[in-house]
């Protein structure tokens, strides 16, 4: 019997989980900082067992995946380098759903000496949309065609009849990690050339997407598009660009609130005693402005009807409510107002969104636009689609893996493991995790 480690027990675990126990019978021991959290995700079920594990804790990390066939590591990216150090000490396999670290591009050495698989990028983005980009690019290949242009988009959004708030988002994981990466610098190419937007700039670089019977679209640039290209066998001269879609109004929203320091998670503040109305009025010196709303406006320069406007007050940040915190960051307040008003409510659904358009030249100078969509909704009575588009991929890997499917070794990602993307798409099939493809003559 097949025995899985998963080190940590977050929003996105409770699928892959269920895959092993209740799908294939395998043995799952999981660890957390929080016993109760692993507990509860294990439930009863003899197959699992739930540890409590502290970071610090190397004894117990190390005895778990002694013992373990293969280890998925579900938690923050600065603790995938303790897990994989384990790893490599006793010669496990490792799956993440996280993008690649260079604490552990570090280790590509080590990893191929001790002759062990670490596969990183297994979740929904990054994850799914590379099989997708997998699947079009092979068929074009093999229709000797020639990628001129690759764009790739993904999103967790709010399902269209669950976009109830004038945010027009919701928080289906960890609401703090929306937030970090969306200060992550992003780089795309046109034609080769190569355009770099800092992390600060990211949202006043989108532009509008329209993807047939979904809609338009906000897209802002995610990551950098350049590690791929080599992995993906495209030429240097391509156009190539990765994003995130967001509903319209997402990307002045956040730029905003950019604008106005609310993404700050460093300078602690003294929060006591003080109200959200006042707390606003501190981010842009207003002292004890009468008219917070047209205070705000004036330093964003834009006018006091503007839609920002009407969500930060949407959000409570013009209250005269105390802050029910006694320290916090800029952001810390932010997330508290969040976390009130931008929850998914009983019966409501997050939908994923993956969608990819090529375009390729063929003999005799033939252009054709090829497309790849994906459109999951989340089970109002069940998982969130995210939790399940993030867990199962990188649970159906692990799998791949463990039972000799898949056998490479080195450190790795979907695009440069190729033998993997057609297994996983026809097993994720059978969760609902399917492209809908069409060629489009140009």
């Amino acid at each position: 019997m097949k025995n899985i480690a998963i080190i940590g027990a977050g929003l996105m675990t409770k699928p892959m989980v269920d895959y092993f126990i209740d799908g294939f019978g395998y043995k799952v021991i999981m660890l957390n900082r929080t016993l109760s959290k692993a507990e509860k995700i294990i439930g009863n079920r003899p197959l699992g067992k739930a540890l409590g594990w502290a970071n610090n804790n190397t004894e117990t990390l190390d005895r778990v995946i002694k013992d373990a066939d293969i280890v998925i590591s579900m938690v923050p990216k600065p603790l995938h380098i303790k897990v994989a150090k384990s790893c490599l000490k006793y010669k496990k396999n490792m799956i993440t759903a996280s993008y690649e670290i260079p604490e552990l591009m570090a280790l590509k050495e080590d990893v191929e000496k001790q002759g062990i698989l670490i596969l990183n990028e297994l979740g929904e983005v990054p994850g799914m949309d590379h099989f997708g980009t997998q699947m079009l690019l092979e068929e074009i290949k093999n229709d000797g065609g020639r990628i001129i242009s690759l764009n790739s988009y993904g999103s967790g959004i709010p399902a269209f009849e669950s976009n109830n708030n004038p945010m027009g988002y919701k928080f289906s994981w960890d609401p703090r990690t929306v937030f970090v990466a969306a200060q992550t610098a992003g780089a795309y190419l046109v034609k080769g050339e190569k355009t770099y937007i800092p992390g600060d700039k990211l949202f006043e670089k989108f532009w509008f997407v329209d993807i047939d019977g979904l809609g338009t679209f906000e897209t802002y640039p995610n990551k950098d598009v350049e590690k791929y290209i080599k992995p993906f066998g495209l030429d240097n001269d391509v156009s190539f660009y990765r994003g995130l879609l967001r509903y319209s109004g997402y990307c002045n929203n956040m730029s905003y609130m950019e604008a106005l320091g609310l993404f700050d998670s460093e300078k602690v503040n003294n929060l006591n005693d003080k109200t959200f109305r006042q707390f606003t009025a501190s981010l842009i010196n207003a002292g004890s402005s009468l008219n917070i709303e047209q205070s705000v406006a004036n330093y964003l320069k834009i006018k006091s009807n503007s839609d920002i406007i009407h969500r930060l007050k949407w959000l409570g940040l013009f209250d005269d409510i105390l802050i029910p915190l006694d320290k916090g960051t800029n952001l810390d307040v932010l997330l508290n107002r969040m976390l009130e008003k931008m929850q998914y409510a009983s019966g409501e659904k997050d939908m994923i969104i993956l969608h990819v358009e090529i375009i390729a030249e063929f003999d005799g100078g033939k252009k054709e636009k090829r497309i790849a969509t994906m459109v999951v909704k989340g089970d109002p009575e069940g998982e969130t689609a995210m939790s399940r588009a993030v867990a199962l991929p990188t649970a159906i890997a692990a799998r791949l893996v463990v039972d000799g499917v898949i056998k490479a070794i080195g450190l790795k990602m979907p695009p440069n493991l190729p033998e993997l993307y057609k297994p996983a798409l026809e097993e994720l099939k059978k969760f609902g995790f399917e492209f809908s493809t069409k060629k489009i003559c140009l």
